[in-house]
C-alpha cells in the first residue's frame, strides 16, 4: 500500500507543479497587462509594478491549486490508463479504492494549504497591496485620476468631475465636465475643452481653459445662463488619496476568519429590527459570502478530488489530452457557478452558506456518483467473473 501510495504520489506530483504555474500566470496576465501599461503611460518605478505583482500571487494561487489538483489527477490516472498499468494493477488484485485514497488525502492536504494560504496570507497581501497603491499615489499623484469616470475629490464642495481622455502631447486633460452645486439639488454644469492639473506638496490645482458654465435662471423661468470663460482655476483636495501610513481597513477581503465573524455580528447587532437598512442588508450579506468564501474555494480541491478520480478511470486509453479537456469543462462549470452564486447571495435569492458552497455539492455529488456507479460495476463484473469460473474449470 505504501508503495502504491508513493507510485501514485509521483505520477501526481510533476503534472500538478506544471499546471499550478500554468494557472497562475494565466490569471497574473490580465493584471501583468495593466501593471506594464502603468508603467508605460505614467512611469511607474518597475520596483513598484513587481511588489504590486507579488502582493497579487497569493490570490491567484489559491484559485489556481483547486485548478491544478483537477487536471493533475486526471493527467496522471490518464497517463496510467493509456500505459495499461491501471489493467495491470486490476489483474494483480489492486481495488479501485487503493488508487483513490492516497489521490483523496492529497486533496485533503491541498485544501488545508489552500485554507491557510485564504486565512493568514490573503489579508495581509491585500493590505499590503492597497498601501502600496496609495504609496505610489503620493509619489505621482497623476495616478488617482482615471478617464472616462466621475471622481470625487471636489465632493465636499458639492462638485463631481470627470475628463475624457489626456492629450499625449499637452498632457492635459480633454473635454472636462464638472457638476457643481449637486447637494442642493440645483445643478450647474461646466464644460471646458482641456485643463492641466498641477501639483505642490500634495495639493492640487485644475485650470480649465476654453470652456462654459451653465447654470438655471434665478428668476424661476426656465432655462439656463451660459457664462463663456477662457480660464479658471478649482483646488482639488486628494488628501485623503495621498495618505500614507499603516493603511487599515474593514474591508471584509483584508480580515481573517475571526476578524470577519466578529465584523459580521456588529452589523447584525446595528441592524435595528423596527427600521431595516438597505445598505447595512447589502453589507451583511456581502461579509457573509466572503466568510463563506473563505472555505468554499479551498476545500473545492476535495470536491475536484471527488470528480477527478473516477473521470481519470473513465477516461482510460483516450489519452491524456481528453482528461485535460474534461477538466477544463469542470473548471469553467465550477467557476461559472461560482459566480452565480456569488450574484445569488448578494442579491439575496440565496443563503450565502448555500451560495458558496453550491458549486462545491454540484461537483462533489457529481463524483459520488461517479465513485458509486464504478464500485457498483467492480462488484458486478467480480460477480459475472465468479459465475463464469466454474464453467471454465469443467
Amino acid at each position: 500500500m505504501k508503495i502504491l501510495s508513493r507510485y501514485c504520489l509521483k505520477e501526481f506530483i510533476p503534472p500538478f507543479l506544471i499546471t499550478l504555474v500554468c494557472f497562475t500566470c494565466i490569471i497574473l496576465f490580465d493584471e501583468l497587462f495593466r501593471l506594464v501599461k502603468l508603467f508605460v503611460k505614467k512611469g511607474v518605478s518597475p520596483l513598484y509594478l513587481i511588489e504590486s505583482l507579488l502582493y497579487v500571487m497569493p490570490a491567484t494561487v489559491i484559485l489556481s491549486i483547486p485548478m491544478a489538483a483537477l487536471v493533475a489527477i486526471l493527467l496522471a490516472l490518464g497517463r496510467l490508463s493509456t500505459d495499461s498499468e491501471i489493467m495491470a494493477m486490476r489483474a494483480h488484485g489492486v481495488g479501485f479504492h487503493q488508487l483513490m485514497v492516497p489521490l483523496l488525502i492529497v486533496t485533503v492536504f491541498l485544501s488545508v494549504i489552500d485554507l491557510a494560504l485564504m486565512e493568514y496570507v490573503l489579508p495581509k497581501a491585500t493590505l499590503a497591496s492597497v498601501s502600496l497603491k496609495r504609496d505610489i499615489q503620493r509619489h505621482n499623484p497623476a495616478l488617482i485620476l482615471e478617464e472616462d469616470t466621475v471622481m470625487k475629490e471636489l465632493e465636499s464642495e458639492g462638485k463631481l468631475w470627470m475628463y475624457e481622455s489626456t492629450d499625449p502631447k499637452t498632457e492635459r486633460l480633454q473635454n472636462v465636465r464638472i457638476w457643481d452645486e449637486i447637494l442642493p439639488g440645483q445643478p450647474r454644469f461646466t464644460l471646458a475643452q482641456s485643463a492641466r492639473l498641477g501639483f505642490e506638496d500634495g495639493n492640487a490645482k485644475l485650470t480649465l481653459y476654453d470652456g462654459h458654465t451653465y447654470e438655471p435662471l434665478t428668476d424661476g423661468s426656465e432655462g439656463f445662463r451660459i457664462t463663456k470663460f477662457q480660464e479658471q482655476q478649482l483646488a482639488l483636495d486628494f488628501k485623503k488619496d495621498l495618505q500614507r501610513g499603516e493603511y487599515k481597513t474593514q474591508h471584509p477581503q483584508t480580515m481573517r476568519v475571526g476578524e470577519l465573524k466578529t465584523h459580521i455580528e456588529k452589523l447584525e447587532v446595528a441592524q435595528r429590527p423596527d427600521k431595516i437598512s438597505e445598505y447595512t442588508t447589502n453589507r451583511i450579506r456581502y461579509a457573509k459570502v466572503e466568510y463563506h468564501k473563505k472555505f468554499a474555494i479551498p476545500f473545492a480541491c476535495l470536491a475536484f478530488g471527488i470528480i477527478g478520480i473516477p473521470l481519470g478511470f473513465i477516461v482510460q486509453k483516450n489519452g491524456r489530452m481528453i482528461g485535460f479537456g474534461i477538466g477544463l469543462a469542470i473548471i469553467l462549470l465550477y467557476y461559472l457557478l461560482l459566480q452565480i452564486g456569488q450574484s445569488s447571495g448578494l442579491s439575496g435569492k440565496l443563503h450565502p452558506a448555500l451560495a458558496m458552497w453550491f458549486p462545491n455539492l454540484v461537483v462533489g455529488m457529481l463524483g459520488i456518483a461517479l465513485i458509486t456507479r464504478m464500485f457498483s460495476e467492480g462488484k458486478l463484473n467480480a460477480w459475472r467473473n465468479k459465475e463464469r469460473s466454474p464453467a471454465g474449470c469443467q
